[in-house]
């Protein structure tokens, strides 16, 4: 491979460019190796089973199965109930706005993506805890079903204002082509629009589901903090935890203590495969559109 004819003009700028490409890369090695590396003596002690134990006694026995599970289904719920809003008002939004609320709506949906976790957990305290308990008739509002609601409107607008501009990026001579044909706007939009966007509506929801996972003090707040699977499994309203949720209560008391600590980490560890996954499928998926 001959890289003077890759790159034939290498100046600084060059240099400087691949210099912080370097760092970025080098960080995220660096993270990865760390996680690795600190979860050992968990997995020396319990081996592979730790991902599938049911138990997390401090101490005694460490088992990741009830917080990975509470994380796919907090995060799982959350998708399905952003979808139908999120590529509603992002259909709503390229398709039939014109220019200027166009701009005001996405300029709003932007501005909530940026809110501070913290900020939708104490409303999630405040508010959703107590309407989830009075809707449904329960003796406790902090449920797995709560949690994913939360999720599900900390998302929006990420899903959003992403599925908009994959709509927006479709070229013009399709809508026309579609109009001119007999359609109508909506079969347009529908037939045409949306299938050619697919790869990045799929994107958008990728990452959104990779920022939804991720998300640790929102969920803690909610989620009720039970280190155990529903019975049955498919109970939305019995209290749970997430591998966030859980990080986040117990690692400030766990550090210095090996084996819990480590335990910790290789919960860490397998947020961060997942999280990395879905958050390259997205970007890969993403390209692809453009």
């Amino acid at each position: 491979m001959n890289v003077n004819k890759m790159f034939p003009e290498r100046g600084p700028a060059f240099w400087w460019t691949g210099f912080t490409a370097l760092i970025a890369s080098g960080t995220i090695f660096i993270l990865f190796v760390s996680l690795v590396v600190e979860s050992v003596p968990v997995f020396k002690v319990q081996g592979v089973s730790f991902l599938w134990g049911t138990d997390w006694f401090a101490g005694e026995s460490y088992g990741a199965l009830p917080m990975i599970f509470g994380s796919l289904m907090v995060t799982g719920l959350a998708v399905i109930l952003v979808l139908p809003f999120a590529l509603g008002s992002a259909i709503l939004t390229s398709e039939f706005l014109n220019g200027r609320y166009r701009l005001m709506v996405k300029a709003a949906m932007e501005l909530l993506a940026g809110v501070p976790g913290i900020i939708y957990g104490l409303i999630g305290i405040a508010l959703l805890t107590a309407a989830v308990r009075d809707v449904f008739g329960l003796i406790d509002g902090n449920t797995l079903f709560t949690a994913g609601l939360l999720l599900a409107v900390m998302i929006l607008p990420t899903v959003m204002t992403l599925a908009e501009d994959a709509l927006r990026a479709v070229p013009g001579e399709f809508r026309d082509t579609a109009l001119s044909l007999g359609l109508t706007r909506m079969e347009m939009v529908l037939k045409v629009v949306v299938p050619q966007a697919l790869p990045g509506l799929a994107g958008a929801v990728f990452l959104g589901l990779g920022r939804a996972m991720g998300e640790t003090i929102a969920v803690m707040l909610v989620i009720g903090g039970i280190d155990r699977i529903p019975q049955p499994w498919f109970d939305l309203f019995a209290p749970g935890q997430s591998i966030p949720s859980k990080i986040g209560r117990e690692a400030a008391e766990s550090l210095g203590f090996d084996l819990q600590w480590s335990a910790l980490i290789a919960l860490g560890l397998v947020l961060f495969v997942m999280v990395m996954a879905l958050t390259s499928a997205g970007n890969l998926l993403l390209r692809r559109a453009r």
